[in-house]
Protein backbone atom coordinates (compact mmCIF):
# COMPACT_ATOMS: atom_id res chain seq x y z
CA UNK A 1 0.00 0.00 0.00
CA UNK A 2 1.33 3.34 -0.87
CA UNK A 3 1.58 5.44 2.42
CA UNK A 4 3.12 9.02 0.60
CA UNK A 5 1.47 11.54 2.24
CA UNK A 6 2.76 14.20 -0.32
CA UNK A 7 5.04 14.80 -2.68
CA UNK A 8 6.55 16.41 -5.84
CA UNK A 9 8.87 16.35 -8.57
CA UNK A 10 11.60 15.39 -6.31
CA UNK A 11 11.15 13.54 -3.24
CA UNK A 12 8.00 12.74 -1.11
CA UNK A 13 7.15 12.85 2.03
CA UNK A 14 5.77 9.69 5.31
CA UNK A 15 5.00 9.26 8.55
CA UNK A 16 7.76 7.68 10.73
CA UNK A 17 6.13 4.20 11.04
CA UNK A 18 4.48 4.16 7.53
CA UNK A 19 6.57 1.40 7.11
CA UNK A 20 8.89 -1.21 8.78
CA UNK A 21 11.69 -0.63 6.56
CA UNK A 22 12.19 3.23 7.89
CA UNK A 23 13.07 1.74 11.29
CA UNK A 24 16.40 0.60 9.53
CA UNK A 25 17.02 3.43 7.49
CA UNK A 26 16.96 5.59 10.40
CA UNK A 27 20.45 4.29 11.25
CA UNK A 28 21.87 5.64 8.44
CA UNK A 29 20.92 9.28 8.96
CA UNK A 30 23.25 11.49 9.94
CA UNK A 31 24.10 15.26 10.60
CA UNK A 32 27.21 16.40 9.85
CA UNK A 33 27.13 19.75 12.11
CA UNK A 34 28.26 18.53 15.74
CA UNK A 35 25.74 21.57 16.76
CA UNK A 36 23.13 19.12 15.18
CA UNK A 37 23.99 16.23 17.00
CA UNK A 38 20.91 16.56 19.03
CA UNK A 39 18.48 16.21 16.40
CA UNK A 40 20.52 12.96 14.91
CA UNK A 41 19.86 11.75 18.47
CA UNK A 42 16.12 12.55 18.68
CA UNK A 43 15.70 10.77 15.50
CA UNK A 44 17.41 7.75 16.33
CA UNK A 45 16.34 7.61 19.99
CA UNK A 46 13.11 9.12 20.77
CA UNK A 47 11.40 10.18 17.90
CA UNK A 48 9.68 6.54 17.88
CA UNK A 49 8.42 6.62 21.48
CA UNK A 50 7.23 10.04 21.12
CA UNK A 51 5.05 8.68 18.11
CA UNK A 52 3.64 6.22 20.50
CA UNK A 53 3.14 8.36 23.00
CA UNK A 54 1.22 10.72 20.86
CA UNK A 55 3.47 13.90 21.90
CA UNK A 56 4.79 13.86 18.65
CA UNK A 57 4.54 13.07 14.99
CA UNK A 58 7.25 12.93 12.70
CA UNK A 59 7.65 12.77 8.81
CA UNK A 60 10.84 11.39 6.62
CA UNK A 61 11.32 13.42 3.49
CA UNK A 62 12.97 10.59 0.90
CA UNK A 63 14.09 10.12 -3.02
CA UNK A 64 11.34 9.41 -4.95
CA UNK A 65 13.77 6.99 -6.98
CA UNK A 66 15.96 5.98 -4.33
CA UNK A 67 13.94 5.86 -1.46
CA UNK A 68 16.99 7.54 1.12
CA UNK A 69 15.86 9.41 3.81
CA UNK A 70 16.65 12.86 2.74
CA UNK A 71 15.67 14.62 6.27
CA UNK A 72 13.00 14.53 8.42
CA UNK A 73 10.79 17.29 10.74
CA UNK A 74 8.55 17.00 14.14
CA UNK A 75 5.27 18.50 14.31
CA UNK A 76 3.23 19.63 17.61
CA UNK A 77 0.42 21.13 18.76
CA UNK A 78 1.22 24.39 20.88
CA UNK A 79 0.16 28.41 21.54
CA UNK A 80 2.17 31.72 21.04
CA UNK A 81 0.93 34.15 23.92
CA UNK A 82 0.15 37.13 21.78
CA UNK A 83 -0.61 39.65 24.37
CA UNK A 84 -0.37 39.38 28.75
CA UNK A 85 -0.69 41.16 31.46
CA UNK A 86 0.11 40.71 35.26
CA UNK A 87 -2.15 41.94 38.29
CA UNK A 88 -1.35 41.69 41.93
CA UNK A 89 -2.16 37.83 42.38
CA UNK A 90 -2.26 36.21 38.72
CA UNK A 91 -1.21 37.02 35.00
CA UNK A 92 -4.00 36.87 31.94
CA UNK A 93 -2.70 35.62 28.59
CA UNK A 94 -3.78 35.98 25.26
CA UNK A 95 -2.77 33.14 22.90
CA UNK A 96 -2.82 32.36 19.13
CA UNK A 97 -3.18 28.36 18.44
CA UNK A 98 0.14 27.14 16.76
CA UNK A 99 2.16 24.30 15.57
CA UNK A 100 5.54 23.99 16.50
CA UNK A 101 8.27 22.68 14.00
CA UNK A 102 9.89 20.65 17.09
CA UNK A 103 12.85 19.36 14.72
CA UNK A 104 13.97 19.92 11.64
CA UNK A 105 17.33 18.29 9.77
CA UNK A 106 18.55 17.41 6.73
CA UNK A 107 20.40 14.01 6.24
CA UNK A 108 24.21 15.16 5.62
CA UNK A 109 24.65 11.42 4.04
CA UNK A 110 22.26 11.95 1.52
CA UNK A 111 23.16 15.49 0.62
CA UNK A 112 27.11 13.85 -0.05
CA UNK A 113 25.62 11.06 -2.16
CA UNK A 114 23.80 13.79 -3.94
CA UNK A 115 25.26 17.28 -4.61
CA UNK A 116 23.14 18.26 -7.41
CA UNK A 117 20.57 18.35 -4.77
CA UNK A 118 20.46 22.48 -3.24
CA UNK A 119 18.22 23.78 -1.11
CA UNK A 120 16.71 21.19 0.49
CA UNK A 121 15.88 22.50 3.30
CA UNK A 122 13.36 25.05 1.62
CA UNK A 123 12.15 22.32 0.08
CA UNK A 124 10.89 20.72 2.77
CA UNK A 125 9.87 23.25 4.64
CA UNK A 126 7.95 24.63 1.77
CA UNK A 127 6.34 21.76 0.14
CA UNK A 128 6.27 19.48 3.21
CA UNK A 129 5.98 20.91 6.54
CA UNK A 130 3.80 23.95 5.38
CA UNK A 131 1.16 21.53 3.34
CA UNK A 132 0.60 19.51 6.11
CA UNK A 133 0.32 22.01 8.62
CA UNK A 134 -2.23 23.78 6.64
CA UNK A 135 -4.49 20.66 6.20
CA UNK A 136 -4.41 20.27 9.66
CA UNK A 137 -5.75 24.01 9.82
CA UNK A 138 -8.61 22.89 8.00
CA UNK A 139 -9.61 20.92 10.77
CA UNK A 140 -8.70 23.17 13.53
CA UNK A 141 -7.42 26.59 14.01
CA UNK A 142 -3.89 27.17 13.97
CA UNK A 143 -2.62 30.53 12.59
CA UNK A 144 1.28 30.67 13.69
CA UNK A 145 4.16 28.34 13.30
CA UNK A 146 7.30 28.54 15.36
CA UNK A 147 10.48 26.42 16.07
CA UNK A 148 12.95 26.97 18.71
CA UNK A 149 15.73 27.30 16.92
CA UNK A 150 19.49 26.57 18.26
CA UNK A 151 21.40 29.95 18.96
CA UNK A 152 23.57 30.29 15.74
CA UNK A 153 23.76 33.47 13.43
CA UNK A 154 23.76 31.55 10.36
CA UNK A 155 20.83 29.48 11.31
CA UNK A 156 18.83 32.44 12.57
CA UNK A 157 19.28 33.90 8.76
CA UNK A 158 18.23 31.19 7.33
CA UNK A 159 14.96 30.68 9.39
CA UNK A 160 14.36 34.58 8.29
CA UNK A 161 14.52 33.46 4.56
CA UNK A 162 11.88 31.26 5.75
CA UNK A 163 9.74 34.16 7.35
CA UNK A 164 10.50 33.29 10.75
CA UNK A 165 11.44 36.01 13.02
CA UNK A 166 12.19 36.80 16.12
CA UNK A 167 10.60 38.32 19.04
CA UNK A 168 11.16 42.16 20.61
CA UNK A 169 13.41 41.87 23.92
CA UNK A 170 10.66 41.91 26.46
CA UNK A 171 8.55 39.49 24.91
CA UNK A 172 11.19 37.33 23.78
CA UNK A 173 11.99 37.04 27.75
CA UNK A 174 8.96 36.41 28.79
CA UNK A 175 8.48 33.53 26.61
CA UNK A 176 11.55 32.08 27.37
CA UNK A 177 10.61 32.42 30.88
CA UNK A 178 7.52 31.17 30.78
CA UNK A 179 6.94 28.61 27.50
CA UNK A 180 10.50 27.47 26.22
CA UNK A 181 10.74 23.39 27.27
CA UNK A 182 14.06 22.23 29.03
CA UNK A 183 15.04 20.54 26.21
CA UNK A 184 15.37 23.68 24.08
CA UNK A 185 17.38 25.44 26.47
CA UNK A 186 19.41 27.89 25.11
CA UNK A 187 17.28 28.14 21.80
CA UNK A 188 15.88 30.84 20.33
CA UNK A 189 12.05 31.61 19.67
CA UNK A 190 11.23 32.29 16.21
CA UNK A 191 7.75 32.19 14.54
CA UNK A 192 5.64 33.37 11.46
CA UNK A 193 2.09 33.37 10.39
CA UNK A 194 1.21 30.29 8.72
CA UNK A 195 -0.16 31.78 5.80
CA UNK A 196 2.55 34.40 5.40
CA UNK A 197 3.50 34.77 1.54
CA UNK A 198 6.50 32.54 0.85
Amino acid sequence: MDKKLIENEIFYCEPLLAKEENLRLLQKFHVAEETGLGLEMYLKRYAVPDEMSHETRTYLVKDNVTDEIVGYFSLKTGMVASRYKRSLFHMEIDSLPAVELANFAVNSAYKAAHKEQTGIGSIIFLDFVLPIIKMASEWVGICIVYIFALPYTQLIKYYETLNFRRLGKVEEAFVHRNYKPRYDEGCIFMSRPLYAED
